[in-house]
């Protein structure tokens, strides 16, 4: 039984190629959470905020309703 063994060849991603390959996809990773972060920073974080401590949801369901004048 002579089994010929060849060496396991190199995985391309440990070649020239594959490293720059890593390199860009790190790359693209890092930038697109760069711009979630300054999304989220300069579009959503300043946005204004509904009040829901107790007391003001309390007011604002118990305050008495604003009725329409009738101008007809």
């Amino acid at each position: 039984m002579a089994e010929s063994h060849r060496p396991a060849e190199a995985s391309w991603f440990r070649s020239r190629g594959g490293r720059r390959f890593g390199v860009e996809f790190g790359a693209i990773i890092v930038f697109k959470l760069v711009a979630l972060a300054l999304i989220w920073f300069f579009c959503i974080r300043p946005l204004p905020h509904a009040d829901t401590r107790p007391a003001a949801v309390a007011d604002h369901l118990l305050a008495p309703a604003h009725e329409a004048p009738d101008d007809r």
